[in-house]
């Protein structure tokens, strides 16, 4: 049972967080300026349930205004009328305050007007309406959240310090997910490390068919990465974490214009635009998160911690599908399911097949041997060379049969056969292909074909076509008897909808800290990747004009780093940046669709290397990521000794 302390109107005295052991440095500051937040956000996470919530004042947050309580049977929409109805009566309150009405005031708003001071003007009071903010409790969802994170403490300990990544970060999935890998954001964030699609990308997969946020050990390295990534830029462990939530690119905005690393200044003084509630609360509630963590039987009591559950990572060298993978490896198929959470619902309902050098999980220490012996019980006809498909496809326009082949992993007799046609059949847009199931070992080794290969021969032949989930008849015999999984999600619905422990918000920023904006006299710095001719694009005018503009020379192309004149007589500057941006965004989401980010290196510059013949020698490595890494090195004058980051990129499968 959660132990909960009693609530009061303002804070307590101020509680230094936990830090790291005595000899060793803290690399997580903890500024004075930044304690009662510090102290608000553990209230939250210890005092105050998802049935209460404070309404406060959004940037003192040592004024709190009162606790709602909720009747827990209450419906969503009960309880923001609620919370209206509290910031309408507190905004009245202050209304009268500023017009010098502090008479006849219960105790309550007595209280009230000395949090203001006696120093507080009219506009004060005004001001103060417009940040009457309300925060739901989350005391319940931090318990439930220090029962589950036992299970994945050793593996993130492990990568963090494989990584280089201090051990504190191992509290933030608290701030992020409640430790729930099931956790969905309302923006689209998802899993124990929340996620967003774009960023995920870079360090996973992520698809219809895998979606590895979802998994704890996957989503635990992709993490590490980006932290450490967030870290080589910013140069402080406060200020990475910050830009965990609020993006690289932003902090290092915060760090020109303010001029200092201190995460105090930044949090008190930084007016970025989208640097918001969220943003500058996220390192102060990263705090919180670890002193509660530290102490949680301070908090609330004895806690019965789930297990640490072993399981043994086994990498398919074929596409299966998870019925096959169940029968072989003895396992039932809702701990499979718990185990590999990643796996979306099309591999679970058969339409697809775990796709070769997915790491599937299975329960318990597995020896060779028994991988082995599994191996062998997973016949050839079951093993296939790529993933099924949708089992049809109607022809748009501009593709052949020979194409349609190709995408789907087979040869083009072969599927010509499996349609009724001979080879010199021909296609028009709108017709429907049907595509058969890829090809299997066997029929690749010569052996009798797959009883899935016969029935889409019959098919072909006019036979009645099976459905799809008769399509593996040899599968679908050998399966285990139904088992009724335990649930896909072990917590409330609620808390998977509602997984932030901050407001709901999307990151609001990128991994791309590059600067894509029109400065002082429409000016723009060359980026890598570009040309005279993408300016001229982007700014709906002929590159000619452009040279002439710049005094170029008609052959001459233009560097990385220098400063060239648009001619934004035809387009707005905002249109230039949206047109510029989307290009970047186009290549770098091209480049992740096929490789993923699993670490870096440190280089040092050769005599007669620049960063291009670094990133050509290495053959998956863009000239644009390397710049990413090392935003600091000026391309044009890389020396002898210099020091750079470079990513460690593999390919990744995505079939």
């Amino acid at each position: 049972m959660v132990k909960f302390a009693a609530l009061c109107l303002l804070l307590a005295p101020i509680l230094h967080v936990g830090s790291a052991a005595a000899d060793e440095p803290d690399p997580f500051a903890h500024p004075p300026e930044l304690e009662a937040d510090v102290r608000f956000w553990i209230r939250v996470y210890t005092e105050v349930t998802t049935d209460q919530g404070l309404i406060h004042d959004d940037w003192n947050l040592k004024l709190v205004y009162e606790v709602l309580r909720f009747d827990p049977a209450s419906s969503p929409a009960q309880r923001e009328r609620r919370v209206a109805e509290a910031k309408t009566r507190y905004a009245v309150l202050l209304r009268r305050f500023a017009a010098g009405d502090t008479t006849d005031l219960t105790p309550h708003e007595r209280r009230i007007l000395h949090a203001f001071g006696g120093k507080a003007t009219s506009r004060d009071y005004l001001d103060a309406i417009e940040r009457i903010r309300f925060q739901l409790g989350q005391a319940d969802r931090f318990h439930e959240g220090l029962i589950r994170a036992a299970a994945w403490e050793t593996h993130i300990a492990r990568v963090l310090k494989q990584h280089g990544v201090p051990e504190e970060i191992a509290a933030l999935p608290h701030v992020e997910s409640s430790f729930n890998p099931f956790a969905y954001s309302k923006v689209g964030a998802a899993g124990l490390w929340q996620f967003m699609p774009s960023t995920a990308k870079r360090f996973m997969r992520v698809d219809n068919i895998v979606d590895e946020r979802l998994d704890p050990y996957t989503a635990t390295e992709a993490a590490a990465n980006l932290m450490l990534y967030n870290y080589r830029l910013l140069g402080t462990w406060p200020l990475a974490v910050t830009a965990y939530n609020h993006g690289p690119g932003g902090l290092r905005t915060a760090q020109d214009e303010l001029g200092t690393n201190d995460i105090a200044v930044i949090v008190k003084r930084y007016q970025g635009s989208t640097f918001g509630f969220a943003s500058r609360n996220f390192y102060v509630a990263f705090l919180a998160a670890l002193e509660v963590d530290r102490n949680a039987e301070k908090y609330f009591g004895p806690i019965a911690r789930l297990p640490d559950t072993e399981n043994t990572p086994v990498q398919l060298p074929d596409y299966i599908a998870v019925s096959a993978l169940a029968k072989a490896f003895k396992v039932d198929m809702g701990a499979l399911k718990v185990l590999n959470p990643a796996l979306r619902p099309p591999i679970w309902s058969g339409s697809r097949l775990v796709p070769r050098g997915y790491a599937l999980r299975l329960p318990g220490a597995q020896s060779e041997a028994d991988i082995t012996a599994a191996w062998s019980r997973v016949p050839t006809s079951q093993r296939y060379l790529a993933q099924r498909s949708d089992g049809a496809h109607r022809v748009r326009r501009g593709e052949t049969l020979a194409g349609i082949a190709a995408a789907s992993g087979m040869s083009l007799p072969r599927l010509v056969a499996a349609n009724g046609w001979n080879t010199g059949h021909t296609i028009a847009r709108g017709d429907v292909v049907r595509i058969p199931l890829p090809p299997t070992r066997a029929e690749v080794a010569g052996e009798a074909p797959a009883a899935a290969a016969l029935a889409e021969n019959a098919a072909a032949a006019g036979a009645p076509q099976a459905t799809p989930a008769a399509a593996e008849p040899e599968t679908a015999a050998a399966a285990p008897p139904p088992v009724a999984p335990p649930p896909r999600e072990p917590v409330s619905a609620r808390q998977t909808q509602s997984a932030a422990l901050l407001p709901a918000g999307p990151p609001t920023g990128s991994s791309d800290t590059t600067d894509y904006g029109v400065g002082p006299g429409d000016t723009v710095v060359v980026q890598v990747a570009e040309t005279l001719g993408h300016f001229a694009d982007w700014s709906h005018v002929d590159s000619q004009e452009l040279r002439t503009l710049n005094k170029l020379h008609k052959d001459a192309g233009v560097r990385v780093g220098r400063k060239i004149k648009l001619d934004l007589s035809k387009v707005s500057a905002a249109d230039f940046v949206a047109a510029r941006r989307e290009y970047h965004h186009h290549l770098q989401e091209e480049f992740f669709a096929a490789h993923r980010i699993a670490g870096t290196e440190t280089y040092v510059v050769r005599h007669g290397e620049s960063l291009w013949t670094i990133a050509q020698q290495r053959n998956d490595m863009p000239v644009w990521l390397v710049a990413q890494y090392n935003p600091d090195v000026n391309f044009n004058d890389v020396r002898p000794g210099t020091q750079i980051t470079l990513p460690r990129v593999e390919g990744i499968n995505r079939e």
